[in-house]
């Protein structure tokens, strides 16, 4: 008995070893995903800002740059980099309820 308590206890200890090591990987490839998420959404908007922005102050100077102000606003760079996140956003909490359905069917 005292050999299968030794047996067990390793076994379990080899488990929740590798259980840890698990779950410390998958959570540093979700923290490395909503960091390049976060990196690449503040670049879109710095990108989508600094091109709007000029081309927006250059058709202000026409008749029909008054006109197509009203259907792009200021702010519209800001609008479509927030679209982008909360849309990176669904994508991802999609693939964690995939793998959670995964995970649980394994």
């Amino acid at each position: 008995m005292p050999l299968f308590s030794v047996f067990f206890g390793a076994v379990m200890g080899q488990l929740a070893s590798f259980l840890a090591q698990f779950m410390t990987r998958k959570v540093a490839v979700v923290t490395a995903a909503l960091t390049a998420l976060g990196t690449v959404s503040a670049a879109l908007l710095a990108a989508f800002n600094g091109f709007v922005t000029p081309l927006m102050a250059h058709m202000f100077n026409t008749q029909y740059g008054q006109f197509l102000g009203l259907a792009f606003p200021p702010i519209a760079g800001t609008c479509m980099a927030t679209m982008g996140a909360c849309w990176a956003a669904c994508v991802l909490y999609r693939w964690q309820i995939q793998a959670l359905n995964v995970s649980v069917q394994a």
